[in-house]
């Protein structure tokens, strides 16, 4: 412990120091890392939060590396517990003082036509003329405003490693987050991450082999995701798998982050909206010309969305699974690399309840 403490105290002083080097703070940390291997959990709870401290710097740049360092030790298998109400409380503190730049953003952004072809170009230039105009932004609101990108890594290492961190943190702040979310990327990506789903009911039919099931999905970012988990399930593929054990590894979160490789997506998904459209049966099963089933695409559920999208119906999030009417190719990723991903089949369905399900 006293090893550890004193290497934190030298590490906490060249942070403070403005006349500490860089190299100076690395060789500190290094040091600090190397005691850390052996530490008790108590004193690894001590040392992250003494770190974390250090996000009050006034050096934008020192005070995210304090926060990254945190971040990266969650990633790790550090315990997230010391710091996580700390940032769920940076993040609050910052979003509600960066909020009236935002205020402000959005009544400018109202002014420009949705269908102006130089929408995007506009909402910029107004974003930086907004943002650097230090007569209207106080220095307080513009450091929130920068903070927010600088932080966000951090956020996302301890709200994506367990379902209780994150759902912590989107009680507290998941409104403020998505009032920002547009127009801020590190709020982006805290914004996608919080629309995740866990335990979440589903239906999954195979329109073409009448086979299905009922069951729940957790952790599913995308749907490029969700196809890749169902074609990782024996059921729906005739008892084997359509996707290699390294490339489901990567998808369900028990391998690498991402790989360069691509595969084919295997089915359409579409919406139970699709059993309202007229003549969707001989135009989903038409054979010969697949592609027909693009008249359908009003119900489709596309790869780029995300699974909150998927409509409900009786208390399920039903998904249809039909023969692609295009060849797509979608790359072997998951984007948060910490968050597992899963899909549990509790009930095979039996050909009757597929028959009600598709009336």
């Amino acid at each position: 412990m006293e090893n550890l403490q004193q290497a934190t105290d030298d590490f906490i002083e060249a942070m403070s120091s403005p006349l500490s080097s860089n190299e100076e703070v690395n060789s500190f940390l290094q040091l600090c890392f190397k005691y850390l291997s052996d530490a008790s959990k108590e004193d690894v709870n001590f040392f992250m939060k003494r770190v974390f401290a250090l996000s009050g710097l006034p050096n934008l740049e020192r005070a995210s590396l304090a926060t990254t360092i945190c971040g990266y030790l969650v990633e790790k298998g550090f315990p997230s517990d010391a710091i996580l109400p700390d940032i769920i409380n940076l993040y609050d503190n910052l979003l509600n003082k960066s909020r009236i730049f935002y205020k402000m953003l959005y009544a400018e952004i109202r002014n420009i036509d949705e269908l102006d072809e130089d929408r995007e170009a506009k909402i910029n230039k107004i974003f930086s003329n907004l943002v650097n105009d230090k007569e209207v932004i106080s220095a307080e609101t513009y450091n929130a405003i920068v903070s927010l990108d600088k932080f966000y890594t951090c956020a996302i290492s301890v709200f994506s490693i367990s379902e209780d961190n994150l759902v912590a943190a989107k009680k507290r702040i998941g409104e403020k987050i998505a009032f920002v979310g547009a127009y801020n990327q590190g709020c982006y990506w805290i914004d996608k991450l919080f629309t995740v789903l866990f335990d979440e009911p589903i239906v999954v039919i195979d329109i073409d082999k009448k086979i299905g099931f009922e069951g729940k999905m957790s952790g599913v970012v995308d749907n490029y995701q969700l196809q890749h988990l169902l074609m990782g399930l024996p059921l729906l593929n005739d008892g084997k798998t359509s996707i290699s054990e390294e490339d489901l590894a990567v998808i369900n979160g028990g391998g690498e982050q991402k790989t360069e490789t691509s595969i084919e997506c295997k089915w359409n998904m579409y919406n139970l909206e699709l059993c309202e459209q007229t003549n969707w049966t001989r135009i989903v099963n038409n054979t010969e010309n697949p592609s027909q089933s693009v008249e359908l695409r009003n119900t489709w559920i596309w790869g780029e969305g995300i699974p909150s999208d998927i409509s409900i119906h009786d208390g399920y999030r039903v998904i249809l699974l039909g023969a692609p009417a295009y060849s797509r190719s979608a790359t072997v990723q998951r984007t948060f690399k910490n968050l597992k991903a899963s899909i549990e089949i509790e009930k095979e369905l039996s050909a009757e309840e597929i028959d009600n399900w598709l009336k």
